[in-house]
Formats: C-alpha cells, structure tokens, sequence
C-alpha cells in the first residue's frame, strides 16, 4: 500500500464501522435496503463527503484513499461500498458542474448527512414553456435511491440546434410527480437499491438546470479531487475488496473442514482431510491469489503515479489515463475469476444462500457488468491507444 498521500483518519473511519457492517450484510441483502444503521454509520463518519472541498465541509479524500476506503468497506458489504462510491461520484460531479453554487446541496451532505442519487444516463428531457421548465424520463440504477434526499439526473436540455444538448437537473427526491420504481430485484448487489426513476412532465426550478460543462477548471480544482476523466474507481476497488473478503473466508473454511479424498481402490485411503491439505486446492488458492494481488499491484500503481503527478504539479505522462484504464479493467476482471476459481475449493457448500461465499459470487460480477466498465469496450480503448489510433 502506497502510503505517502494516503489520509489515514479517512481510512480509520471506515475501518471503524466495517465490523458493524459486514454483521449486517445478509439481512440487507435479503431485504435489498442498506439497514438504517449501516447507513446512520456511514454518515457519523464522513464517508459521504470524501469528494466534497473542505471549504464545503468535505475531507478532499484524494483517489488513493477512496481507493482504500471502498476497498475495505466492498470486504464488509459491498452494497454499502457501492452506495457510498456512486454518492461521492454524485458530490464530485455536482461540484464540477455548479462550482460554489453547489454549496446548498454539498453542505447538506456534510452538515445533514444528505444523500444525493444519480442517474449517469441522459434518459429524460427538460422542455421550456412561456410557463417555465418541465422535466420528463425514465432513469435507471439509481443507486442509493430509498435514502436520497436530492437526485442528480442526466438529461437533455432546450436547445434549437439539431444537435442534442446533454446537461443535469437536481431534484428533490420527494418532489411532487417523482415515482421512484421498486425494480432492482437482481442478483447482485442487492442492497444497493438501485431502482428506476419515473418522471413526467414536472415543473422545475431554472436553478437546478446544469449544462455539462466544468464550472470548476485548473487550479481552482483541489489537488484530491482532480479526477481522472473516463477513469471510475469504485466499482473496482468495490470488487477488490470483494474477492480479498471471498479469499480470507475461504482460507478460514480449507483449515476448518475436512472432504473426502475419495479412494480410487481398496488400497487407496479415502479418509476426509482438511480441503487445504488437498494439493489441488493449494494451486487453487495460489492461483486465486496471485490474480488478486497482482491486479492491486498494477491499479494502486497507477493510482499512485497518478496522484504523484497531480500533487506535483507536474504533467500527466502521456499513457497515464489509458493506465489507469488497463488496472481497473484488470481489477474487474481479477477479482470475478479469483472468486469464481475458489468453488473449485468450497464445492456445492458455496452455493449456500445463508452463507457469504455465494454473496461474493454475485457481487464480485457487477465489477464487469455496467456498460462505462465493460471489458471489451476497455480493450479496444487500449488496442486503439496503442496503435495510435485517435
């Protein structure tokens, strides 16, 4: 772990609420909502405003820390971590489109413990009358949406151009004429309530109409959050996590329980012994782990230069953001099959609902699922980059 830029009273706060959270992850990914007190947790810390400037009550966590911090937590519950990223990643798109004019919503997070949902994908219009604005869509994954107090929407804008115009809205999330759908019943991260967002034709504030373009640029960006563009960390430092907590149960469960080496003949012992005296699944685990650390390696690598480069003020080297793309991709991809690998060592007791194992094996998967993060799209971004291809 890089260690250099690394804002440990960050950190120690999610450490500090990981135990609590990790207990209650069955019941909220049976009951497919954060429990109150995960999330109550999760606001005494400050975790929801780690890409929000101090000057707005925030703690300016630069990526390295938020890689640490969604890694840890994705261990615990990786709804929670989720929820927790796509928020910061609402704060931190919000700051860049309003600037200090974002104040009102970002102080609310850090002051009130606020939550802001965001649908990333220009699904509605906002339509200018001689009455004044209407919004209509239909947004989807909405992710920590049941406690939202205000939702950050993709849409597009009035324009008279032939060209679409794409901006944002923020809304209250109890605004009349708002119906948020019960529709994230899915295999993973079921906690996450990631619902759909219906809306038609309601009146709108001029005021919450964004266009999308930075309202924050250069220098008057804070180092810690001077993003890298095209670059999501959460969802992979989410599933790092993920496998790192899949990989620690399952050595706890090799040590603990005995299988039967099933004897090939009379003269052959089939008595049961510990799973992790079986040669193949020590090659399992080595294999499993190799891919995990390696694919950590490389994404808190590139993470590091990355802040090194910034915090320097020095310019970005010329390959830095296709990078960052390659680790990510990488720590997806890693994480999936480090977990999926291990059932070789867990048998048919991982498919076991009551137990954690096939809970990692279904939230591990959202790391290469989303369209941004799909891997072949990835690869041709980095085919193309070198190749030289524009």
């Amino acid at each position: 772990m890089q260690t250099q830029f690394l804002d440990n009273d960050v950190l120690d706060q999610a450490k500090s609420i990981s135990g609590k959270v990790a207990d209650r992850a069955y019941e909220a990914d049976q009951a497919k909502k954060l429990a109150p007190e995960t999330v109550n947790d999760v606001i005494k810390t400050g975790l929801l405003s780690m890409s929000t400037p101090k000057t707005l009550g925030g703690t300016e966590a630069n990526l390295l820390t938020r890689y640490e911090v969604f890694k840890h937590l994705g261990s615990a519950c990786a709804a929670t971590s989720w929820c927790i990223g796509n928020h910061n990643m609402a704060c931190a798109r919000l700051y860049s489109l309003m600037g200090e004019k974002s104040a009102h919503y970002l102080k609310d997070v850090s002051s009130n413990g606020s939550v802001i949902s965001q649908g990333v994908v220009p699904s509605g219009q906002v339509v200018k009358s001689s009455s004044g604005y209407t919004l209509s869509g239909h947004w989807q994954f909405l992710s920590f949406s049941l406690y939202a107090k205000w939702m950050l929407l993709c849409t597009k804008l009035p324009t008279e151009s032939d060209t679409p115009k794409i901006g944002y809205v923020i809304v209250p999330a109890d605004l009349p004429g708002l119906e948020l759908q019960d529709t994230w019943h899915t295999m993973s991260l079921k906690a996450s309530m990631s619902n759909d967002l219906l809306v038609q034709d309601v009146p709108i504030d001029e005021n919450w109409i964004m266009e999308n373009k930075p309202a924050v640029t250069g220098d008057d960006v804070p180092f810690a959050l001077r993003n890298p563009a095209g670059f999501s960390l959460g969802p992979a430092a989410t599933v790092l996590g993920v496998a790192e907590a899949a990989i620690e149960e399952t050595i706890q469960v090799a040590n603990s329980t005995n299988v039967s080496t099933g004897g090939l003949s009379n003269t052959v012992s089939a008595d049961p012994i510990k799973r992790s005296e079986k040669i193949g699944n020590q090659f399992v685990m080595a294999d499993s782990v190799t891919e995990l650390e390696s694919a950590k390696a490389f994404l808190n690598q590139e993470l590091y230069n990355y802040t090194f480069e910034v915090y320097n003020g020095l310019p970005l080297a010329e390959d830095r953001l296709i990078k960052l793309q390659m680790a990510g991709n990488l720590a997806r991809e890693n994480a999936q099959s480090a977990v999926e690998r291990l059932f070789k060592i867990r048998g048919a007791n991982g498919l076991y609902e009551t137990k954690s194992f096939e809970r990692y094996y279904r939230d591990v998967r959202i790391g290469t699922l989303p369209s941004p993060s799909n891997p072949d799209m990835i690869r041709e971004r980095i085919g193309r980059f070198m190749f030289g291809i524009k």
